[in-house]
């Protein structure tokens, strides 16, 4: 259960981000642990003016650190001018997934050589996020649905694949798109003399830069297919995928279904109406399924009521969970392949899925995430592997002044001392936060409030103090 002091420690790096880690040493030690030379051999024909491609991903990667939000505050600080950082940033040959991809692994290699065997599950998460824009000329840019604020923002939709690997998210892979809609007068929510006016680039349809070009058009279904098969082809060891509603299709079902080297299962939320199971020899929608199962049972734990079944889908055996908050809440519908999991389990679980909105925040907040404004759709795509990197660099950073610090000889102690980690302190602020709420009034969509309080610092700050009220009452008793 979430204690007083963690609602301090709810966002992990915000809270290490401390002035050590910002000095050039950090910087430069970070990356040798990565072997960061060795990484870029394969890359060292690309060139600048004359500068590495090395030297200029290091300056790259440092910025943030050091207080420099752009590449034109560059000025004066380095030899280089700033040409030589928009080359590399706007080369369309350059893999940038492949460059995310050799530090996943190098960080994955490290974390392995010096920890023990995960108990936890690991699960891969898939979300997405908007990306605000100033510019309607940005090449591919087009007004996108953000369900938090509920309008239509100029900007891109982001769609990352995280990693939950017991310990620590890692992001693994992404993809920008844009949104057509369905207004043929207004295409991607623009007008037509606004679209013909944007950034436009010839490239190679032999580059890199071309195919991520050609994503942003593609499905959110179809991305997020390709990602998870080359997160299989690159040996990530998976327990379980967490996906939202928008995500949970029979795509991704039958995807996980042909991984043969290793069992993975799917738990998300599920909204499709219409869609049919078979359930005791007949072909139900979810909600004919759910009014013959019953009075519900409460958890007593959750303060939740909840209903299961073991149903079918085109082959596939699924088990279903409703639930709902209170007597006449509304009721919400979990679906997983893993029909071994209990109510509780498969909660415990899936809560690990907000960890990749943590992510969101702080990478927005520490490391610039989506503040690119280039024209170029290919700086976009530099700026966010690059944030990405960086992110890598503080996670291995804190994994090891925090969780690992002590050793498997203390595991006992450390057990009791030490933070707890963040799926478990988030899964401790989720618990709480319903318990309260439930005791109030009836919650339409609390999946919603927490992502709104997780996003909004002023919540956190209220939500801070009232825990740190709580310490001082107890310390003066």
């Amino acid at each position: 259960m979430l204690q007083h002091k963690d609602i301090n420690k709810l966002s992990e790096l915000k809270n290490g981000f401390t002035q050590s880690w910002v000095e050039p040493d950090f910087i430069f030690r970070s990356l040798k642990c990565f072997s960061f030379s060795s990484l870029n051999k394969g890359l060292s024909p690309l060139k600048a003016k004359g500068y590495s491609f090395e030297w200029v991903m290091s300056i790259l990667i440092s910025l943030p650190f050091v207080g420099i939000s752009t590449v034109n505050r560059l000025s004066g600080l380095v030899e280089a001018k700033k040409d030589v950082f928009y080359r590399i940033k706007n080369n369309p040959s350059i893999s940038w997934r492949y460059i995310l991809w050799l530090f996943v692994c190098k960080f994955n290699k490290i974390t392995s050589e010096n920890t023990g065997l995960c108990t936890q599950p690991r699960c891969l998460i898939f979300d997405d996020t908007v990306l605000e824009k100033t510019g309607k000329f940005i090449e591919k840019v087009s007004r996108v649905w953000d369900h938090v604020q509920n309008r239509g923002i100029l900007g891109f939709k982001l769609l990352v694949m995280g990693y939950w690997d017991g310990t620590s998210f890692l992001p693994l892979d992404f993809s920008l798109h844009r949104e057509e809609g369905k207004n043929k007068t207004y295409p991607f929510g623009l007008r037509k003399k606004d679209c013909r006016k944007q950034f436009k680039k010839r490239r190679s349809p032999h580059s890199h830069g071309f195919d991520r070009s050609k994503e942003a058009d593609q499905s959110k279904i179809e991305s997020m297919i390709s990602m998870f098969k080359r997160a299989v082809s690159y040996g990530i060891k998976i327990d379980y995928i967490l996906v939202d509603s928008w995500f949970t299709c029979e795509a991704l079902i039958d995807a996980i279904a042909q991984v043969k080297k290793q069992t993975i299962h799917l738990i998300g939320m599920y909204k499709i109406a219409s869609t049919r199971f078979e359930y005791n020899g007949n072909k139900q929608t979810y909600s004919q399924i759910r009014n013959r199962l019953g009075k519900p049972k409460r958890c007593r734990k959750l303060r939740l009521y909840y209903l299961q079944a073991k149903v079918e889908f085109k082959g596939h055996h699924l088990q279903l969970f409703f639930t709902r908050q209170g007597q006449n809440g509304k009721w919400k519908v979990l679906l997983t392949t893993d029909r071994s999991l209990s109510f509780i389990r498969v909660v415990e679980i899936y809560q690990t899925r907000w960890t990749i909105e943590v992510f969101f925040k702080e990478s927005k907040q520490l490391l610039g995430l989506g503040s690119c404004q280039s024209n170029d759709f290919d700086a976009h795509i530099t700026d966010i592997t690059i944030t990405m990197i960086q992110h890598l660099l503080l996670t291995l950073r804190y994994r090891y002044d925090t969780y690992e610090s002590m050793g498997a000889l203390f595991e006992q102690v450390r057990e009791t001392t030490t933070m707890l980690k963040l799926n478990e302190r988030l899964w401790g602020l989720f618990v709480e936060i319903l318990q309260i709420l439930s005791g109030l009034f009836e919650i339409e969509d609390e999946m919603t409030i927490l992502e709104s309080i997780i996003n909004n610092d002023h919540a956190l700050t209220q939500i801070k103090k009232l825990f740190e009220l709580g310490m001082d009452i107890e310390n003066a008793a």
